[in-house]
């Protein structure tokens, strides 16, 4: 019986970000995710921590529904962005 595995993929997250028209990039320097419009390059947004509001700084930090919901809040303030960068 196999073990269902409670974290996302990097690619998962890539993906399932791309499916909504955004793109989700990695910074080693500063050790960040941000989110990008893939139309408005001017429109981002960092990828919060929906317990603790801070910076996402790893894959493993959030579990996949901690994810769903940071991805969730990234996606609704870019569009935010890109409305107000239109």
């Amino acid at each position: 019986m196999s073990r269902e595995n409670k974290h996302l993929k990097l690619e998962e997250l890539e993906a399932y970000v791309y499916a909504n028209s955004a793109e989700l990039k990695f910074y080693p320097p500063t050790g960040v995710f941000t989110m990008r419009d893939r139309q408005n390059r001017e429109a981002w947004v960092w990828v919060i921590n929906p317990v603790t509001k801070e910076r996402v700084r790893r894959v493993r930090e959030l579990d996949k529904i901690s994810w769903i919901n940071a991805l969730h809040d990234a996606l609704e303030r870019l569009k935010i962005a890109v409305a107000a960068s239109s």
